[in-house]
C-alpha cells in the first residue's frame, strides 16, 4: 500500500516530529496532490499541523489561474490553511539574467524561505520522487559535478523533507487513480523547451525502454550510496582541517603545507568546508579552481591566487593563508594600550590578561646556572600564555603594534636585534608585520605575541615574582 510505504519512509528518516507545522508546496499537479492526501491522512496520527502554499508564476495565463483555484478549493474542502502567492517569474528571469526554469525555482525558494524566517512552519514538504531523483543525477552529471551532485535530492535535511522519494511516478499516478483523487496537469511539463523535460521524456524513457526497465530504481539506490559516501568524506575533510588549520590572524585562516600532501579527495572536502564555513563560499568554487589551487601551492612565497567572493589565497612559509580582500585591505592602523598589572587590556579583536604570581616552579636551584633555561622548556612552550620575570619590569607595559626603533633582546648576554630583522628571520610576511601584537616597555619588546619573549625577561631560578600573560584573539602569529 502506497500510503503505508510513505509513512514508513517518513519514520525511517525522522522527517516529522510531534508538534511540527509542515508546509507543503502545493502546485496541484499529480505529485503534490498525492503528497497532500497522504500527509492529510496521517496528520492526526503523527501529531503535526498541515499548511499549504501555492506559488503562481504568472506564466500560463488562464491555466495558472485554474491551478490556483484548484488548490484553494482542495484546501477548503479538507480545512487545510492555504496561501496563494503570485511571483513575477518572467521579470525575475530578465533582471537576474537566468532562464524561466531557474527563475521559477528561485521564486519558490524565496516564498518558502519567507515562511521559514517568519516561523510559520517548522518543515517544508516537497513532492519529489524517484524519477525526479534520476533526472537530477543525470542533469548534474551532464553539467559536471561531484558526489554531492550525483547523490541528488536528500530525503530530509532538517527543514526540507521529501516523503515521496520512495516512490516512482507510476506508483503516484496509480495511487491517485485508485483513490479517485483529482489533480491538474501543467501543460509546460509536456514541452521539451526545458532541460529537465528533455531528460524526462527522452533520456530516461530511452534508458528504461532500451537498457533496463528498473533504471530509475537503480539510480535512486545509487544516489543513497553516494549520499552516504559524501557524508563520510565530509567528516574526513573536517578531520584534516582540525589537524592542519590554524587561526593565525583576525579574518585569516592558515593551512599548513602538509595538508596538500594528504589524499586529494578528503583534502578537497576539507577545503570546501573551510571556504563554506569561514567565508560563506564553496558552492561557487568549482573543481577546476580547486585544481588550480593544488598546482598553485608550488608557487613562490608571496604569490596570491584570486577566488570568487573576494577570497584570496596567499602562499607563505610553510603553507597558505586564506582571507577575504575586504577584511585585510590596506594597512592595519596601529594602536597602543597601557596594560594594568594585574588586569587586562583590550584592543581590536583581542584581549590580554595578566596577573602576578610567586615563583613556585619546581626546579633544582643548586644544579642550574642562571643562564640555563632547560628546566622551563615545558613552561615556555605555550604559544599564547607566557611567564616573564616581573622583578625586572620597572616601567609601564604597553600592548601595541610595532614602531620604528623597536628591538628584542635575543641572548643571555644582552645582545639585541631590531624587530624588523627578527620578523625577517622568522619569515613573518611583510604584509603581516604591522598587525603583530607586542608587549613592550618603551622600545624594548617583552613579548612578540605568538612567537617569543625577550631573553632578558625570562624566568630564572632566582626570580621572585612572575608575570603571567594570557593572550586571546586578534592578530597573533603562529598556532
Amino acid at each position: 500500500m502506497i500510503e503505508k510505504k510513505v509513512l514508513e519512509y517518513i519514520g525511517k528518516y525522522h522527517m516529522i516530529e510531534k508538534g511540527d507545522r509542515v508546509l507543503i508546496g502545493l502546485s496541484g499537479g499529480a505529485d503534490s496532490a498525492a503528497l497532500f492526501h497522504i500527509l492529510r491522512k496521517y496528520q492526526k496520527e503523527l501529531g503535526f499541523e498541515l499548511l499549504a502554499v501555492h506559488v503562481n508564476h504568472g506564466l500560463r495565463g488562464a491555466e495558472a489561474q485554474r491551478d490556483q483555484e484548484f488548490v484553494e478549493t482542495l484546501c477548503r474542502e479538507y480545512e487545510i490553511p492555504c496561501q496563494a502567492v503570485e511571483m513575477p517569474v518572467r521579470q525575475m528571469a530578465a533582471q537576474r539574467r537566468i532562464g524561466l526554469e531557474e527563475a521559477g525555482r528561485e521564486a519558490r525558494r524565496e516564498v518558502f524561505q519567507i515562511w521559514k524566517k517568519n516561523g510559520k512552519c517548522t518543515k517544508l514538504a516537497l513532492a519529489h520522487h524517484k524519477n525526479d531523483q534520476a533526472e537530477t543525477m543525470l542533469h548534474h552529471l551532464a553539467r559536471g559535478t561531484g558526489l554531492a551532485g550525483l547523490s541528488g535530492l536528500s530525503p530530509a535535511d532538517g527543514f526540507c523533507i521529501r516523503p515521496l522519494l520512495c516512490l516512482e511516478r507510476e506508483e503516484i499516478e496509480h495511487y491517485l487513480h485508485e483513490a479517485g483523487f483529482a489533480h491538474v496537469e501543467d501543460s509546460s511539463n509536456r514541452e521539451d523547451t526545458y532541460t529537465r523535460n528533455r531528460i524526462r521524456h527522452e533520456i530516461l524513457v530511452g534508458m528504461k525502454e532500451q537498457i533496463n526497465s528498473k533504471a530509475v530504481e537503480h539510480m535512486a539506490k545509487t544516489a543513497e550510496i553516494l549520499r552516504q559516501t559524501d557524508r563520510y568524506l565530509k567528516r574526513q575533510g573536517k578531520e584534516l582541517l582540525k589537524k592542519y588549520q590554524r587561526q593565525r590572524r583576525l579574518g585569516e585562516v592558515f593551512l599548513e603545507e602538509a595538508f596538500f600532501c594528504e589524499e586529494e579527495v578528503p583534502a578537497y572536502y576539507g577545503l570546501r568546508e573551510l571556504l563554506r564555513g569561514c567565508f560563506q563560499a564553496g558552492k561557487d568554487i568549482g573543481a577546476d579552481q580547486f585544481d588550480r589551487l593544488w598546482d598553485w601551492i608550488q608557487m613562490p612565497v608571496g604569490k596570491i591566487l584570486q577566488l570568487p567572493h573576494g577570497i584570496r589565497v596567499r602562499k607563505e612559509y610553510g603553507g597558505v593563508s586564506f582571507y577575504q580582500e575586504k577584511e585585510v585591505k590596506g594597512k592595519q592602523e596601529g594602536f597602543c594600550i597601557p596594560l594594568p598589572i594585574p588586569g587586562e587590556a583590550t584592543g581590536p579583536g583581542m584581549r590580554l590578561r595578566c596577573k602576578i604570581m610567586e615563583n613556585n616552579f619546581v626546579i633544582a636551584r643548586d644544579s642550574i646556572s642562571p643562564n640555563d633555561n632547560n628546566n622551563f622548556s615545558q613552561l615556555l612552550q605555550k604559544t599564547y600564555t607566557k611567564w616573564l620575570n616581573y622583578d625586572k619590569i620597572k616601567g609601564t607595559v604597553e600592548i601595541r603594534t610595532r614602531r620604528p626603533g623597536d628591538y628584542l633582546v635575543v641572548d643571555a648576554s644582552g645582545g639585541r636585534k631590531k624587530l624588523k630583522d627578527y620578523f625577517i628571520d622568522c619569515k613573518v610576511p611583510r604584509q603581516d608585520r604591522d598587525r603583530m601584537i607586542l608587549a613592550a616597555q618603551g622600545q624594548e619588546i617583552l613579548w612578540v605575541v605568538g612567537l617569543r619573549i625577550s631573553e632578558a625577561y625570562k624566568v630564572r631560578p632566582d626570580t621572585k615574582q612572575v608575570l603571567e600573560m594570557v593572550y586571546e584573539g586578534g592578530y597573533g602569529y603562529g598556532e
